[in-house]
């Protein structure tokens, strides 16, 4: 098989998170969020803080309160993070003087800067213990997404009466996030420099991901929402993502396999290795970004899904991605077939049958002349056609010839007909130099009255 490789050309990406506490927290059996007596089932978040209990995500900071209306710190925001993600490497990070390695965030604020979601408040400080706001919140979020910040550059924020207070840094992951449709903002303001809630950044998520997938096997069922994959050896086959579709980074160096798979949104690889991600069968997306930062990793289209996307597919593999050497985008080589394609179809187009021709004819009883217009539309061919009654393979009128180009408006039956309709069939001979190059057969219907009205006359 010849493969044609081919580099990135634009940014297009999706992905999810999912949410945790500390190592300070309750432990993870499964809970209800009905479990916590704080939690309130009116609420405006009760929804997504369910999802997120639901999916053992948001943990309970003890066995009775689940605090959605406390802050989130920076240190707990990087755990949800690598946790969602199935992060696995980790970062030397001993330039931040305040992340001591006796801390339980240590490792986690490691691995958040190793995948690049997380940059110190200055050179030599996290503040790991400080609440996150919600303009850093959403810078976050808005990195491990691999947001185009270019495309959403022009997203309107005036509904924001607090659009002011937001910082130049922030700008563009916020109007990101907005125009992205994740974030809603507190009625008409976006309250950037306020801390962010665990019920609102519950919000988020649930505003993003529909499910994850965390078991290794092979999956054919519709997906409703974005889909986060955690893991390796999946398969996904005769199925619509209807959303987006994200391989995470605990999917690490093992094998994805997407097998006549429709993604509505984009494609997101943050995990995956040479092994690689196969996209077979006819499997198209209409974006792809590969964003891993530990390692290569290989995106493989199949001759059938590679000419589901190649004209309309858009790439980018990002900076970080692109330092591992073996990393790539490969497409099949589909040029060879392309070509036999425009030849095929210049061959078909040239050898065509273009002629106009009734369906219908409407005679008088008794009489043989019969308006029919009959028109060879091709520049050099020439037509014989032939009207045959069906029931007996008769000729109703004379077989005739049309020269490319010309017409005829009247067409003189061999017999007068008798009341009632006659099923006929119209075969066309098309001659070029002499030569016999193909026919057609289109289907006519005889009807005789003994009156038309004027339109049918």
């Amino acid at each position: 098989m010849k493969k044609k490789r081919i580099l990135a050309l634009f940014l297009a990406a999706v992905s999810c998170l999912s949410l945790a506490v500390s190592a300070s927290a309750a432990g993870t059996t499964t809970r209800k969020a009905t479990d916590f007596k704080d939690y309130d089932r009116t609420a405006w978040y009760a929804e997504a803080v369910s999802a997120a209990v639901d999916n053992g995500l948001l943990y309970g900071k003890s066995a009775t309160v689940i605090d959605p209306n406390g802050d989130m710190t920076r240190a707990e925001m990087a755990a949800i993070i690598n946790r969602s993600f199935g992060c696995y490497k980790a970062a030397d990070i001993s330039q931040y003087k305040d992340v001591a390695k006796s801390k339980w965030y240590y490792k986690d604020v490691a691995l958040a800067v190793q995948m690049g979601t997380y940059n110190g408040r200055s050179s030599s400080t996290m503040a790991p213990d400080a609440p996150i706001t919600r303009q850093e919140a959403m810078t976050v979020v808005a990195r491990a997404l691999e947001l185009d910040y270019d495309a959403y550059a022009k997203t309107d924020l005036s509904k924001f009466s607090d659009r002011d207070k937001i910082s130049n840094w922030a700008l563009p992951y916020v109007r990101a996030m907005v125009g992205a449709d994740y974030i809603h903002g507190r009625g008409k303001l976006l309250a950037p420099l306020d801390n962010i809630t665990r019920a609102e950044f519950a919000q988020i998520f649930h505003n993003i991901i529909g499910s994850y997938i965390t078991v290794k096997g092979s999956y054919d069922k519709d997906i409703k929402g974005s889909v986060l994959i955690r893991t390796d050896d999946v398969e996904l086959k005769d199925l619509i993502v209807d959303g987006d579709l994200i391989i995470g980074c605990g999917a690490a160096d093992g094998k994805i396999t997407l097998d006549n798979v429709t993604v509505k949104g984009r494609l997101l690889v943050w995990g995956g290795g040479i092994k690689a991600i196969y996209c077979n069968n006819g499997t198209q997306m209409p974006e792809v970004v590969v964003a891993r930062v530990d390692d290569a990793v290989k995106v493989i289209y199949d001759r059938d899904s590679t000419l589901a996307v190649i004209d309309t597919i858009k790439v980018r593999i990002t900076e970080r991605a692109k330092q591992h050497k073996e990393t790539e985008v490969i497409f099949y080589d589909v040029s060879g077939l392309r070509e036999a394609q425009k030849q095929l179809n210049a061959i078909v187009a040239d050898n065509q049958i273009d002629i106009t021709a009734p369906a219908h004819l409407y005679a008088l009883v008794g009489e043989s002349s019969v308006k029919a217009e009959f028109r060879n539309n091709s520049k050099g061919d020439t037509y014989k056609v032939e009207i045959r009654r069906n029931k007996d393979n008769a000729l109703i009128a004379d077989a005739f010839e049309l020269a490319a180009g010309k017409s005829i408006s009247t067409l003189t039956l061999l017999e007068a007909l008798e009341f009632g309709n006659v099923d006929c069939t119209v075969i066309v001979t098309a001659f070029r130099d002499g030569k016999q190059i193909g026919t057609l057969n289109t289907e006519l219907t005889l009807h005789t009255a003994y009156l038309w009205p004027k339109e049918v006359q």
